[in-house]
């Protein structure tokens, strides 16, 4: 954030500052003591744990006060609540008249997001932007805050990431960060507990576009269910894209195919077209890539370079990182996190790179979490789709996971913890399979990995 006076962030707090110096500069904020930098505030959060236990040790990592609801034995802003105070704050560095504001541009959906991200803040930089943007997936009430506070005077385009679990979610982070721009990725079964129903899940992404000004523009898959899109919201522009045969998009991505380098595929918008080449594995991505292509041209850039700034963007691990195991073992490893139609999308890649390479498909599956009522059948439907798939080994981690193999009648595997499977998934594997690891992120498949990596010497 811009620099600003101790005293003039708690007058815009509403606080009461004890025993701080008026004068001394607040240059950012923190929530987590063991990241704290000179010049910060932090923000002591109620958690697990009672965030001003840390309050010392965030005051001797350089914080010039702490944020708590009760005068502490260091300078202190004394607020009703801490964490409405920093969204506060976030809101107000948006929005000061000394500074001039960056450009949001707020991008949700229940697949794809974080990779959207990524390679939205790719191309944009590659286009000679300042940008700042969400850290891995901080993408609620608190991780947004942090994200705006992070930016300095130099941000020209904020790129932040927007999650939900319950309905108006969304639309609260938009009242702290305003877009200007606004892309949705798509809408699948997720946190089904919590919406009730896919119409419910629906409207809440929805908030994204309801959010925005009259002169915003949107940007969407062509096919999004209208409460998406924000029903009967006029905007300046919408942007949407699709995959070959969704003729009515504006982006339509062609000639899909997957590279040893990573994937290639020709975008089309209008009379003219790109060539696409992006060092990330999985078919499933193209849409996520077409949703940051138009997040791009949403902004003026032109395709062309648009499409040249993908190809700039990095391999994140958990999120289709590919490599190879000791015995020409091949692992896709998506463990980040899970929803129904992600795991379809693991299973059918697995499937069609199994069969190019020859390969026996194994598919190492956490449960799927959060889907209410209907987490079951989710589960079931997956399993039958890892039937049709031709996985020869099915490995079930975590106990919703047992509900896949309900439909599945090939050879099965149970583990209770991702712990108990990396100790004896090693002995399991053959020379030249290819695995597929992919569940939810409380399932730690990560972990798995790590072992797999950890005991099977990478060449």
């Amino acid at each position: 954030m811009r620099p600003a006076p101790l005293g003039e962030v708690a007058c815009v707090l509403g606080a009461d500052l004890i025993s701080g110096e008026e004068g001394t500069l607040v240059r950012g904020a923190a929530a987590d003591s063991r990241v704290v930098r000179e010049g910060d505030i932090f923000f002591a959060l109620s958690g697990k744990r009672d965030g001003v236990a840390f309050a010392p040790e965030a005051y001797l990592r350089g914080a010039v006060a702490v944020v708590a609801t009760r005068p502490l034995d260091v300078p202190t802003l004394v607020v009703e609540d801490p964490l409405d105070a920093m969204q506060r704050l976030a809101r107000w560095t948006l929005v000061r008249a000394d500074a001039p504001a960056p450009l949001v541009i707020g991008i949700t959906g229940t697949v794809g997001k974080t990779t959207t991200k990524d390679a939205l803040a790719t191309v944009l930089r590659y286009a000679g932007k300042r940008v700042s943007a969400t850290a891995g997936n901080f993408n609620n009430e608190i991780g947004l805050p942090l994200t705006v506070l992070a930016a300095d005077a130099r941000t020209e385009v904020l790129v932040l990431e927007m999650g939900a679990t319950h309905p108006g979610d969304i639309r609260h982070l938009c009242g702290i960060a305003p877009p200007q721009v606004g892309v949705l990725t798509a809408i699948s079964p997720v946190h089904l507990d919590s919406f009730g129903g896919l119409d419910s899940l629906a409207a809440t992404k929805g908030e994204l576009a309801l959010a925005l000004p009259s002169d915003g523009v949107l940007v969407s898959p062509v096919a999004a269910p209208e409460a998406a899109t924000g029903s009967g919201r006029r905007l300046r522009r919408r942007i949407t894209f699709g995959l070959e045969g969704a003729e009515d998009a504006d982006l339509i991505a062609t000639e899909v195919e997957e590279r040893e380098e990573g994937l290639r595929f020709v975008v089309r918008l209008e009379d003219r077209s790109a060539e696409v080449s992006s060092p990330v594995f999985g078919t499933h991505l193209v849409e996520p890539l077409l949703a940051a292509l138009g997040g791009a041209l949403a902004l003026g850039l032109d395709l062309e370079e648009c499409a040249r700034g993908v190809s700039r963007l990095r391999r994140t691990g958990l999120r289709g990182e590919v490599y190879r195991l000791r015995d020409d073992i091949v692992v896709y490893d998506d463990s980040y996190n899970a929803s129904p139609a992600a795991v379809a999308a693991v299973l059918r890649y697995g499937a069609d790179q199994a069969a190019r390479q020859n390969r026996r498909l194994v598919a190492v599956l956490g449960g799927m979490f959060e889907l209410g009522i209907a987490a079951r059948a989710y589960h079931q439907e997956a399993g039958r789709l890892a039937e049709e798939a031709g996985v020869d080994l099915l490995v079930c981690v975590g106990d919703e996971a047992r509900w896949y193999a309900e439909a599945f009648s090939g050879k099965t595997l149970f583990y209770p913890d991702a712990g108990a499977a990396a100790e004896e998934l090693k002995e399991k594997l053959r020379p030249g399979d290819y695995v597929v690891v992919k569940g939810s992120r409380g399932v730690g498949l990560d972990a798995l990995t790590r072992k797999l990596k950890e005991s099977l010497t990478l060449v």
